[in-house]
């Protein structure tokens, strides 16, 4: 088998995945999203790969490259499908909610006006979060209106016409922590909990939250599971809030990191993740 990494980096996680092929006697080709020149109308003799993984940490260069591809023919994981959802915030929280799981209250506004009126109605505090980006990056507490108005008027300075269009969320008391819930093929291979940084509401690993090995119980797997179902996703982390004694479904990150729950819960992720795309290749 030949497999494709799609990155725009070689961080620990392509390292890991990389050492984990060759030990399963893979053959991994590299390409740079940032070099990629894609003949669209072409076919799939361009590149002599078996499946692509996508590990670009460009939302945009991961999701185009990943349309260009399929559309020769190739396979990618995680496909464009699931990339266009859980790349949108908006866009998983409606998949979520049409499945029919637990997600926290969720406001859509399309102005600064409409904004502050829906936090009214949500009440305070509430949580605003860019509809596309990671790692908690213009993620924000609004504690009270004048910190909302403070807040959402930056984003009115913003260019991006996207930092104008508003996801509101309530702000879900989660007893200073969250789980993590990483799917390997319809399999939860590994869960962690993070907790909140000090000084900080946020609890993200890769800005210093705290780690620790999670049990997966029956009901976490299940709500993981049939959260990647809906979205189409293949390879991915699942987060979900502990909110008045029941879970509910936060995110799902298409392109999750996996140093932090590979290191505390001791699973050798890469290698699922290469023994899962050996099985699908081989279909």
């Amino acid at each position: 088998m030949i497999l494709g990494i799609i990155h725009n980096r070689i961080g620990w996680e392509e390292k890991q995945l990389i050492e984990a092929a060759k030990k399963k006697k893979v053959d991994v080709s590299l390409f740079d999203s940032r070099r990629m020149s894609i003949d669209v109308t072409g076919d799939k003799s361009l590149y002599n790969v078996d499946l692509f993984l996508q590990r670009s940490i460009s939302y945009t260069k991961g999701l185009y490259s990943t349309l260009a591809l399929e559309a020769m023919g190739y396979q990618v994981v995680n496909s464009s499908k699931c990339q266009e959802v859980c790349g949108d915030k908006l866009k998983t929280t409606i998949a979520l909610k049409q499945a029919g799981l637990p997600v926290p209250k969720t406001y859509l506004a399309l102005s600064y006006n409409a904004a502050l009126e829906a936090l009214e109605e949500l009440g305070y505090p509430a949580i605003t979060k860019p509809l596309m980006g990671s790692w908690g990056r213009l993620v924000a507490i609004l504690n009270d209106p004048a910190s909302a108005r403070a807040i959402l008027e930056t984003r009115e300075t913003l260019g991006d016409v996207l930092h104008k269009i508003y996801y509101l969320q309530e702000y879900v008391n989660h007893n200073s922590r969250d789980v993590r819930v990483f799917i390997v093929g319809g399999e939860a291979v590994a869960a962690m909990y993070r907790y909140t940084i000090p000084g900080d509401w946020r609890s993200n690993a890769t800005i210093g939250g705290k780690t620790e090995a999670c049990r997966i119980t029956g009901e976490i797997e299940e709500m993981a599971l049939k959260a990647a179902e809906a979205t189409h996703s293949e390879i991915v982390g699942v987060d979900l809030l502990e909110g008045d004694g029941i879970f509910l479904l936060n995110e799902v990150n298409h392109n999750p990191g996996f140093q932090h729950i590979a290191s505390v819960t001791k699973v050798d992720i890469a290698e699922k993740i290469i023994d899962y795309l050996k099985h699908k290749a081989s279909k």
